[in-house]
């Protein structure tokens, strides 16, 4: 918990923003994830704009991980950990377990997978069924998603990242 992540905007030299998830000191606690307008080398006085807020945590302080990637069509994907509980990363109306995508102003896209299908802000998530996937990367020329998931007893994870994928936590960990 604490501050997880921060990426720049695509178009940062223009816009000058910057986004950063980190946990809320908030009882339940959950992270967040808030865009700032740079000035200079610090945030601009009354910048931050929420963009997202995750599912609240349990008392657990584990897989508590978040982290922040644009991805080759100019959106924010998000990689939210399951807060050790597989429940977590099955349900479509939770936000752990997951990778969400958002545009850059917190809306959603409304080609993401589950956005017919689904309401409010659990339109945000682009595949679900994740234990901890706290790094990802786009792999630069093919635009391809590699997800990396941590495992629980036998097997840590690679996989390629598709949209309305189920990567299978708790049920399936390896191949």
């Amino acid at each position: 918990r604490g501050h997880l992540s921060v990426a720049l905007d695509p178009n940062f030299s223009s816009n000058n923003y910057v986004y950063i998830v980190y946990t809320m000191k908030t009882t339940p606690a959950r992270n967040v994830v808030v865009r700032y307008t740079a000035a200079g080398d610090v945030a601009q006085a009354g910048s931050a704009m929420t963009l997202q807020e995750l599912s609240t945590f349990s008392t657990s302080t584990h897989h508590c991980g978040s982290t922040l990637r644009f991805g080759p069509d100019g959106k924010l994907y998000i990689g939210a950990a399951d807060n050790s509980n597989g429940a977590n990363a099955q349900s479509l109306s939770n936000l752990l377990g997951k990778i969400l995508r958002i545009n850059t102003d917190g809306s959603i896209p409304g080609d993401n997978p589950f956005y017919a299908t689904n309401t409010g802000v659990f339109r945000s998530i682009w595949a679900l069924g994740f234990r901890n996937p706290f790094t990802f990367e786009f792999q630069r020329g093919t635009g391809r998603l590699f997800i990396n998931d941590v495992g629980s007893s036998k097997y840590e994870e690679i996989n390629q990242g598709l949209a309305g994928g189920n990567y299978g936590w708790p049920t399936t960990e390896g191949p």
